[in-house]
């Protein structure tokens, strides 16, 4: 899974970066399978996030996971068969579960996290096709 990345200097003060999902997703119906929805990115240098998913489609309930890590240095990345890897990833905050042409706001502080990804599967009987762009992260941080 690609991303799509957006840095600003927004002051002398302020940086930001935008991702979002550069490719689509093929979430499958009740497999209990995740796909990679936002591959994993490096937000050490960043203070909080807020997170953006929009549900299209008017059948399937897409359950979103965020996933943190302190444990991999820069440039390594274990996100594998669309799961955040064993143990060096531990979920960060409740699931994200959207209804059928819905969407979902998150905030959470990334203060101490060195990395961050995202996740989903269905909850129902539902397969779908996540498109591009339907899930934004924003973060934000102090220079």
């Amino acid at each position: 899974m690609a991303n799509t990345i957006s840095r600003n200097r927004d002051s002398e003060r302020v940086k930001t970066m935008e991702v979002s999902n550069g490719a689509t997703a093929s979430i499958l119906a009740s497999s209990g399978n995740y796909v990679i929805v936002i591959d994993d990115i490096e937000c050490a240098s960043y203070d909080r996030c807020t997170i953006q998913i929009r549900n299209q489609d008017n059948t399937s309930t897409p359950i979103f996971k965020v996933f943190g890590s302190l444990f991999l240095p820069p440039g390594e990345s274990v996100t594998t068969s669309g799961l955040a890897a064993d143990s060096k990833w531990v979920q960060v905050g409740d699931d994200i579960s959207l209804s059928a042409s819905s969407g979902a706001i998150k905030s959470i502080s990334t203060t101490g996290l060195k990395r961050l990804c995202i996740i989903a599967r269905d909850s129902a009987s539902n397969t779908q096709t996540f498109p591009i762009g339907d899930c934004i992260v924003f973060f934000q941080g102090t220079v």
